[in-house]
């Protein structure tokens, strides 16, 4: 399939030079079809074809495991990355002295449910990055025999930084510290997968790089960790037959012993039918493809930019994110915006992030307007 065959299935490339991904990409057509199939199941059945979601939730299940290198069981659906980040945070064990470490470059879903964690007691450590880097002799500093666990993302939200979390991950594994990882501005742009850098837990919304929608998120748990935590919180669905509901045990209720028991109750299917549609079309493609895509498109824009003379912010390790420096940022963005242009305003910069089936003629088509609108 060709670069033009793949942008005739996404919409948005029609009437936009669409660089925004790091904050809602646009969908498939491919996605929206499986959209449309269940709202008009939805509407012409109702609970008919229950059990037809439920083996879509599977399926998709599984799609999951296999795009991230896991086991169907380590894979949770929950609503956002916010949810799965609260329920780490709540249902790890503290003893007196504990603490947990996250850096001053997270987005505020991976600072504030650790944060808040103070009120228990729990000390709270935060690596302070240099010039948007976060460098991993700071978080030798940070982490102790004491460190409870380690909190970041895979990259970081506003210029791109990325974090080496193979070596995080030994980092934690030599103080017996949980790792936790959101990799929302990383799955469906880079390879990530939990066997080669080995991760407690991590928590993705979808609707980013994955090409998802709204309302749905992966949680995942390491399957050696499942029967050590209890869920937040419960209903029927964490039940091990949680189908045969008027059956189960009163006396000794059964709990499944998956990730599935902190799905709780009923699920977003619609969410689900389009993370399984956003996965079949993202599986089309070589993952080595793709990250090498998004990265000659992320050094175009770097090139391009500070050819023009605009400060990046970005720094060297880092992946499809990239930002800019220009003076009124939130206004050069509206005004891209008039001319079909749609990037986001973050850390007082220009936040540039193309995707695989972006074009090196979108990022000059940008850097233009910007020159023109800045000059």
């Amino acid at each position: 399939m060709n670069l033009d065959d793949i942008r005739a299935r996404i919409p948005a490339s029609r009437q936009y030079v669409y660089l925004n991904h790091a904050a809602c990409a646009p969908l498939p057509v491919d996605v929206q079809a499986a959209q449309k199939e269940y709202v008009e199941e939805r509407a012409l059945h109702g609970d008919v074809v229950y059990e037809q979601w439920i083996e879509k939730t599977e399926a998709t299940r599984r799609l999951v495991a296999d795009f991230i290198g896991g086991h169907p069981e380590e894979i949770a659906f929950l609503k956002n990355t916010s949810e799965g980040i609260n329920l780490v945070a709540t249902m790890l064990p503290f003893a007196e002295n504990d603490n947990v470490v996250t850096t001053d470059l997270e987005f505020p879903s991976n600072f504030l449910p650790w944060y808040d964690l103070q009120r228990k007691g729990v000390e709270f450590r935060v690596v302070k990055s240099r010039n948007h880097v976060l460098e991993l002799a700071d978080f030798e500093k940070a982490i102790d025999d004491n460190t409870r666990c380690v909190a970041v993302s895979h990259v970081e939200f506003a210029t791109g930084f990325k974090n080496d979390i193979t070596a995080l991950s030994k980092l934690c594994s030599d103080h017996h510290a949980y790792f936790f990882v959101d990799p929302i501005q990383s799955m469906g742009a880079l390879p990530f997968n939990v066997r080669e850098t080995p991760m407690d837990f991590f928590s993705s919304a979808c609707y980013k790089w994955l090409m998802s929608e709204l309302g749905i998120s992966i949680f995942y748990i390491k399957r050696d960790l499942i029967d050590h935590f209890h869920p937040s919180y419960i209903g029927w669905f964490s039940l091990k037959d949680y189908l045969d509901y008027e059956k189960f045990n009163r006396e000794h209720p059964e709990i499944t012993t998956t990730a599935r028991k902190f799905e709780c109750g009923n699920l977003n299917f619609y969410g689900v039918c389009t993370l399984h549609a956003s996965l079949q079309f993202l599986n089309q493609f070589s993952s080595t493809w793709v990250e090498e895509r998004v990265m000659n498109l992320a050094a175009h824009v770097i090139d391009a930019v500070s050819e023009k003379g605009f400060e990046v912010q970005t720094p060297s390790d880092h992946a499809g994110i990239v930002n800019f420096k220009v003076k009124n940022p939130g206004q050069v963005v509206e005004a891209l915006k008039a001319r079909n242009i749609i990037v986001s305003s973050r850390a007082g910069g220009i936040r540039v992030s193309a995707h695989f089936w972006n074009t090196c003629e979108e990022v000059d088509r940008l850097v233009e307007a910007v020159e023109d609108i800045c000059c």
